[in-house]
């Protein structure tokens, strides 16, 4: 199995589009923070591209999270 079609990516992602929706930042904004086009971000929500580490850690400080404290509130 893919490990974009597993179920704990999934369930991260729902996670990081749960603290970006909490905060009312729009997909758009969060593609600006990141220095990215919004079809992007689009598509890393619907599971169609997969975030690298890099990208994961970018993904939160640009949310304002620590990725090692998101994380561990995954496991």
């Amino acid at each position: 199995m893919k490990i974009i079609y597993h179920p704990a990516y999934i369930s991260l992602v729902k996670k990081l589009i749960n603290e970006r929706k909490e905060i009312g930042m729009t997909q758009a904004e969060l593609a600006q923070k990141l220095a990215k086009h919004q079809s992007y971000v689009a598509k890393v929500e619907v599971c169609e591209r997969k975030l690298d580490v890099i990208e994961f850690v970018e993904w939160c400080q640009a949310l304002d999270l620590v990725a090692s404290r998101f994380i561990s509130n995954i496991e």
